[in-house]
């Protein structure tokens, strides 16, 4: 295994090399610049998963690494001509099929950038045969945006051959007499804490520890502001646009901020309530349409291939149709998060939050402790949407699926609001469940939606004069693909809806909720 020290600072590579020069056989290569880029997740996905990805580039020649922290290789060397920015840049290959489900669709972002100048020096044995290398480096801290440029610690890194054990152990215990340190981590985790980069410190998680007898309208206050945290941390990745899941968080932190504030009853006076419920349902309406175009390319390749295989290239126009509007949306979003309505918005709404509460607040449930009131909401949105589903039958409008989805999402937002009151075990159980059936009545919404949206498309595409007749058949046979999926969402229903109503689920929703109170 290799093995990394910290080369003292009273010690220059030169001295150290001499001094080597007199105790081994030696053999210098030409020494090297490399350029070595640490990418990840703006979430850190790969680090989350046990491992790096490093872009060594030598000259224009770029070389894939991804590795394990502690070291260990998960695929072999990828080369390339151009580093990557998403999974599907890659080649077909191991490389690719092992990093898709991991990394998704969100663009690789360089975390750390290093210069190091290498010299790679051969040790021999009396046969002149090489037993082990060792590397000298001189590392820098390259500048980026928000990262100044800086000197890193100079390194000797030790690689040994197999099945030559031996001389790779002298060669440590060399290093070490020379006042050689092992390294306490890795180049780019001692870069990262250089830079204040925290891997794995951005989730979209609400991940709160709220104290049960806390203020209901403190307690509120503290969910809405990591809301806010969520939705600034997406900001610029959204308005840069590349990577969609930006915009995606962006979103769901505003349709949670906009559920807090009318499900957790009576905690704020109403004209609060009203001002932002205003000003965040117009936030999400600016959002929207981006968004909804990202959701249909991002589906594009599944569209397609759910098409006959001599019909797959008539739907190209569509493709083309979607970036264009997409890239016209976008322009309006940027718009809105340049305009003073939305600073305005973000401004003042930080100031309430981090205003004290009125502890003299007359409202119902502002001074009760938050796990009361988080209790009594969660009950009786449960109820509700048993009351629903319960009234559901194969002949109900799609109306009713549709208001059933609206309230399981409330109680779902809810239960994750005040996750950290009940026992995790329980709570993250029934949450569980609940996805289920909200994965399913999602499922049967996006398929109407998307539905009524692929034929809105095909008018526009006609109007705009830009469509062929053989691309208006693929795409009418991509709407009757849909509507099956969507009839099979419906005939699930009752399965995943029987679940969920199940008479032990609700016994347990009643003692963790109904009882707390």
């Amino acid at each position: 295994m290799r093995t990394e020290f910290i080369i003292p600072e009273n010690l220059c590579l030169e001295d150290l090399q001499s001094v080597l020069e007199k105790k081994t056989r030696l053999h210098g290569e030409p020494a090297q610049t490399i350029y070595r880029t640490y990418y990840d997740s703006f979430d850190w996905r790969l680090y989350q998963d046990g491992s790096l990805l490093e872009d060594t580039r030598i000259n224009k020649e770029h070389t894939l690494v991804w590795q394990g922290l502690k070291g260990k290789y998960r695929c072999p060397r990828l080369r390339l001509r151009a580093a990557p920015r998403f999974v599907w840049d890659l080649p077909q290959g191991p490389f690719r099929g092992l990093m898709e489900p991991v990394l998704e669709m969100r663009e690789l972002v360089p975390k750390v950038k290093i210069r190091s100048r290498v010299t790679s020096l051969r040790i021999l044995n009396k046969d002149k045969k090489t037993v082990a290398w060792l590397a000298l480096e001189e590392n820098t801290l390259m500048r980026q945006k928000g990262i100044r440029s800086r000197k890193l610690d100079d390194r000797a890194v030790v690689i040994p051959i197999r099945g030559y054990s031996k001389p790779g152990k002298e060669l440590r215990n060399l290093l070490r007499k020379q006042g050689l340190v092992p390294t306490q981590g890795d180049l780019m985790q001692t870069a990262l804490s250089l830079t204040g980069q925290v891997p794995g410190g951005y989730s979209s998680k609400l991940g709160l520890q709220l104290d049960p007898d806390m203020r209901a309208d403190q307690a509120t206050k503290m969910i809405l502001h990591r809301l806010l945290d969520i939705m600034l941390e997406n900001e610029d990745g959204t308005r840069i646009g590349t990577d969609t899941e930006f915009l995606h968080d962006f979103r769901v932190a505003i349709r949670r901020t906009r559920s807090a504030l009318t499900q957790i009853k009576s905690v704020f006076p109403k004209r609060i309530i009203d001002r932002y419920k205003a000003e965040f349902a117009w936030l999400g309406q600016m959002t929207s349409p981006s968004r909804d175009l990202d959701v249909y390319l991002l589906s594009f390749d599944v569209y397609r291939d759910s098409l006959p295989e001599d019909m797959q290239a008539d739907i190209e126009p569509l493709r083309e149709f979607l970036f264009r509007h997409q890239k016209i949306e976008h322009k309006s979003l940027l718009k809105a998060l340049d305009s003073a309505r939305y600073r305005r918005l973000i401004n003042s709404w930080r100031q309430f939050l981090e205003d004290p509460v009125n502890e003299r607040s007359t409202l119902k449930n502002a001074g009760r402790p938050v796990n009361e009131v988080a209790s009594e909401r969660i009950w009786r949105v449960y109820r509700r949407a048993i009351r629903e589903g319960d009234a559901i039958t194969t002949e109900s409008p799609a109306d009713d699926l549709h208001e059933l989805r609206k309230t399981c999402k409330k109680l779902r937002y809810l239960m994750e609001f005040f996750q950290s009151l009940y026992p995790g075990g329980e709570i993250k159980s029934l949450i569980k469940v609940l996805k289920t059936l909200q994965d399913n009545l999602g499922n049967f919404q996006d398929y109407e939606v998307q539905v009524a949206t692929l034929k809105e498309f095909s008018h526009q595409m006609v109007a705009e004069g830009m469509v062929p007749p053989d691309t208006l058949l693929a795409m009418g046979m991509l709407i009757d693909g849909l509507e099956r999926r969507q009839h099979q969402a419906r005939e699930e229903f009752a399965g995943r809806y029987g679940g969920f109503s199940a008479q032990d689920h609700q016994d347990r929703f009643r003692q963790l909720f109904a009882s707390s109170r």
